[in-house]
């Protein structure tokens, strides 16, 4: 209940789910008749209706786990605003408003396709339960007698309406922000560009001169030494830079995390020959456009370092999720470093630098366990309020 979103929809059902009872009370004593049925029973039912009402409200949905059970809650929610519908005189009923609660809460926490079909359930029962049930019982009337047909018609028109524009809503806000997020990390790439060029180019022109002195002293072993050293890292930032312009198109767009992660993963295997295990956790939390471009970025950036300086054979990365934090780890089995000793590396080791500065911005941490041959384990921890969609 701490992630705005997820409270403001909270807060939303939860005062039309109220305002729907108490129309319902209201309807009740204004025109008794409508429910059709004796006082007594009107009466029970308002009654475990309020308590239905305030044990939805104060329990709410977890749909974020998107587990069986949280189905499994919805569809009973469904079911029996449903049944209660058609057991309270059908399209006449004092609960109408009331059974669109279900169609709401589909709307604006699941799927779009789960509350086009919930809204379509329900205009489909009403019709039917007065197309047959009038041929037997007095309580429910021909459709097309009074104003059925028109009541259908508006029910129908309004739950089709609570079912499409919170998802149409949503759907804009989201692909605003993806832009907003593509936009701002087209511009940490160019600016990492432009450091890590920077950075490379300050080392060479160190180098150089010392090539230069070695040279003029004659000591031309030295000066080999130093000059397949400047060739090293020039072959560096030439990929540095290569990698930089390809992420600078890539976007994941419809894409998840787990598809993008996945694809990378492959393609990273297949191209530089080092078998890679990708583990996920399931079911995974749904991240924000941000926290999955920044993830993948990270992923990417980890294997970068894995293959230029590891050494290793195979890499494990591994993606899961708590109800606390989302974790995902690479691990190799290559040559390791000492920790210590990180901040004495030529130009083209800043990767961590890198990684610590993406996941920070997002209110996380990185933690590194290595030691010379022993491999590397990273592991970045982001909290799931910063980072869940």
């Amino acid at each position: 209940m701490q992630y705005r979103y997820e409270k403001e929809a909270y807060q939303f059902l939860a005062v039309y789910r109220f305002l729907g009872y108490a129309l319902a009370v209201l309807f009740s004593q204004v025109s008794p008749t409508m429910a059709a049925m004796p006082a007594y029973q009107l009466y029970i039912i308002l009654g475990m209706l309020g308590v239905y009402t305030a044990l939805k409200v104060f329990s709410p949905l977890r749909w974020q786990a998107r587990g069986a059970m949280t189905y499994l809650i919805l569809s009973g929610d469904f079911i029996l605003c449903i049944l209660l519908v058609i057991y309270t005189n059908g399209l006449n009923s004092i609960f109408l408003l009331y059974s669109l609660t279900p169609i709401m809460t589909a709307a604006l926490l699941f799927e779009e396709r789960i509350a086009l079909a919930l809204a379509a359930t329900a205009s489909l029962s009403l019709s039917l339960t007065h197309l047959f049930l009038s041929q037997f019982t007095e309580r429910f009337t021909w459709i097309m007698q009074g104003y059925n047909l028109t009541l259908l018609i508006v029910y129908t028109l309004f739950s089709f309406v609570v079912a499409t524009v919170p998802y149409r809503i949503n759907l804009n806000i989201r692909r605003r922000i993806e832009r907003e997020a593509i936009i701002e990390e087209r511009r940490r790439i160019a600016r990492e560009i432009h450091d890590g060029v920077a950075q490379s180019l300050s080392y060479l022109n160190m180098k150089t001169k010392s090539v230069s002195d070695l040279l003029t002293s004659k000591n031309s072993v030295q000066a080999l030494t130093e000059l397949n050293e400047i060739r090293e890292v020039v072959q560096d930032t030439y990929e540095d830079i290569r990698e930089s312009i390809d992420q600078l198109s890539t976007e994941i767009k419809s894409v998840s995390i787990l598809a993008a992660l996945g694809n990378y993963v492959r393609e990273f295997s297949s191209n530089n020959g080092i078998p890679v295990q990708f583990e996920i956790s399931k079911p995974f939390t749904r991240l924000s456009p941000v926290a999955e471009l920044q993830l993948l970025r990270i992923a990417q950036e980890a294997l970068t370092n894995v293959r230029r300086h590891a050494m290793a054979s195979s890499v494990e990365v591994t993606l899961r999720n708590t109800a606390a934090e989302v974790e995902m780890v690479v691990k190799d089995d290559g040559r390791g470093f000492k920790l210590e000793e990180l901040e004495e590396y030529p130009p083209g080791y800043h990767g961590l630098a890198i990684i610590k500065e993406r996941a920070e911005g997002l209110g996380g941490n990185v933690f590194i366990t290595t030691a010379p041959d022993k491999g590397t384990e990273m592991k970045v921890t982001l909290p799931v309020e910063k980072v869940r969609l």
